[in-house]
């Protein structure tokens, strides 16, 4: 399948969990916490990307890691589409194939699917139960709710007064 073809489908809330199309590579599988670790230095170096060597000093300031297994870990990112590879003057530096906010969506979305049935409603009650929101970040999910409400209605306004 060549790059051009592949798209990504998520699921969106703002949407009623119906599907929304996003032009971009369709990443493989999901990312494990050292996979997204790498993605997080790559997506924190810019346009012009890193090198394996670049991303290892920046993953060996956290932690114990060998060059070797990072090598392993943004070589299977590049081969499942999280990374993008590109020689430049003999040395291959790696960018996201996907940005962070979208890498967000499609992640949380299958986190809530995988999890809870699609509802994101059931996912707001569990943090609620487990007292894992802050009264703060409650407020904010209001806001965010009752913008998205309003932002719905004045389409909705908009769409009746063109037809």
């Amino acid at each position: 399948m060549s790059d051009d073809n592949r798209r990504l489908y998520v699921r969106c809330p703002r949407f009623d969990w119906s599907y929304e199309r996003i032009n971009m590579p369709r990443p493989e599988g999901k990312l494990t916490r050292a996979q997204h670790e790498i993605m997080e230095v790559v997506w924190s170096s810019g346009r012009g990307g890193s090198t394996v060597a670049q991303i290892w000093e920046a993953v060996s300031l956290n932690r114990k890691v060998a060059r070797t297994t990072v090598l392993n870990l943004v070589d299977r990112l590049e081969k499942r589409a999280w990374l993008k590879r590109r020689q430049r003057g003999g040395i291959y530096r790696y960018t996201a194939a996907v940005n962070r906010e979208d890498t967000s969506k499609l992640l949380a979305g299958e986190f809530v699917n995988d999890f809870f049935g699609g509802s994101a409603t059931d996912l707001v009650m569990s943090l609620l139960g487990s007292k894992q929101v802050s009264t703060g970040e409650i407020d904010r999910l209001r806001r965010l709710v009752e913008g998205d409400a309003n932002d719905e209605a004045r389409h909705t306004t908009r769409e009746n007064e063109t037809s």
